[in-house]
């Protein structure tokens, strides 16, 4: 029989305690070594971390560690993975006390930290002062509370001063893109992911890690991401409408934003721009080519559902401009003699034509910014 123990630890204690379903599950072992690990089938995945996979469920087994700040940023951490450190040190390592909760194979609860008390209180409240020493967790915490905002969830006025004093210290410039788009993707698939941006600017951190970003926290906006059912996408493109396309575009460059989130918000931006102007059927005309209405229908009814909800104006409207559009093909322009130059030409010419029979979809509806 080994002699290590194994605790589940983290956002599976949190979620259980919380009666929200546990979509991971992450194991501590206190007492072993990873030579102890791996003659029992675990495989090591971690280098920096001795991080291991159980040979059965493929969930993560950690070994307990200690950490020492040596250097900047959420790497510059000094790791200690000795069997001798006991689950409390492990736990102190922790960002906030509700993610310090173990649970033995019992099934009993260890929090030294008293996480219950403030899962109870709905408080997100730093572990130890060793909070400052990551940058990262500026971020977290920002996801946390768009994440549970739904349960009413606060953050202690001692946590947001720890983190405003991270903000103030630099260190947030040592995120690498890849951290920052990960914690914002995960902010994105809450329905309050405004709140995510709210939290930030509290913690004067949003015009560091988002410089470009045109914010407005309002309660207009918060009414659009919860009445309806969005996709993180179509988050992102209501979150990022006021900054132009110019520094949304260097944003998306900077945190490589994906590219099925960049071309969304930047369409609809684009479209809040070109708003502003008369938008007759030539304009019509340019505008959907330009969206690729025609031969991408799908993401085309993303942009459109997002559109009309900011504009008020009827979803079936902005269908039939493109239908309209659709109708038009080229085999009855050839027939009649075009083709190269001449074509595209009377195909577009015939698709103005078309379009200025129909109703624009901002006729009655056109909200300037």
């Amino acid at each position: 029989m080994p002699s290590y123990q194994v605790y589940l630890v983290g956002g599976a204690v949190r979620d259980q305690l919380l009666n929200i379903p546990v979509i991971d599950r992450d194991w501590v072992v206190t007492g072993a070594t990873p030579e102890q690990l791996e003659q029992q089938g675990y495989q090591q995945v971690g280098k920096q971390f001795p991080v291991f996979l159980n040979p059965t469920n493929k969930e993560e087994y950690a070994l307990a560690r200690r950490e020492k700040k040596q250097g900047a940023g959420y790497t510059g951490f000094i790791c200690d993975f000795s069997p001798d450190i006991s689950l409390e040190e492990d736990l102190e390592r922790r960002d906030l006390t509700i993610n310090a909760i173990a649970q033995d194979k019992d099934g009993s609860l260890i929090d030294p930290f008293n996480g219950q008390q403030d899962l109870e209180n709905r408080i997100f409240r730093h572990v130890s002062e060793a909070f400052v020493e990551d940058p990262l967790r500026v971020l977290r915490v920002a996801r946390f509370a768009a994440r549970f905002h739904h349960l009413d969830f606060k953050i202690a006025p001692e946590t947001m001063a720890l983190m405003q004093t991270i903000s103030a210290s630099g260190e947030l410039a040592t995120l690498s893109a890849e951290r920052i788009w990960k914690e914002l993707e995960k902010a994105l698939n809450t329905q309050h992911a405004d709140v995510f941006f709210s939290v930030l600017e509290e913690a004067n951190a949003l015009d560091k890690l988002f410089p470009e970003l045109i914010w407005k926290s309002n309660s207009e906006q918060t009414n659009t991401l919860n009445q309806v059912k969005w996709t993180p996408t179509q988050r992102w493109a209501i979150l990022s409408k006021d900054t132009p396309v110019e520094l949304l575009t260097e944003l998306h460059q900077r945190i490589r934003c994906p590219n099925q989130f960049k071309t969304l918000a930047e369409q609809v931006r684009s479209f809040r721009e070109i708003q502003q102007i008369s938008m007759d059927a030539e304009n019509w005309e340019n505008w959907l080519m330009s969206v690729n209405a025609i031969k991408k229908p799908q993401p085309f009814m993303i942009l459109i559902e997002v559109l009309s909800h900011l504009t008020e104006s009827k979803i079936e409207d902005w269908n039939t401009l493109r239908e309209t559009i659709a109708a038009i093909n080229a085999s009855s322009l050839m027939k009649q003699g075009y083709n190269g130059a001449e074509l595209g030409k009377a195909l577009k010419q015939s698709r103005i034509e078309a379009l200025k029979s129909k109703p624009s979809p901002l006729t009655l509806n056109i909200h300037n910014e």
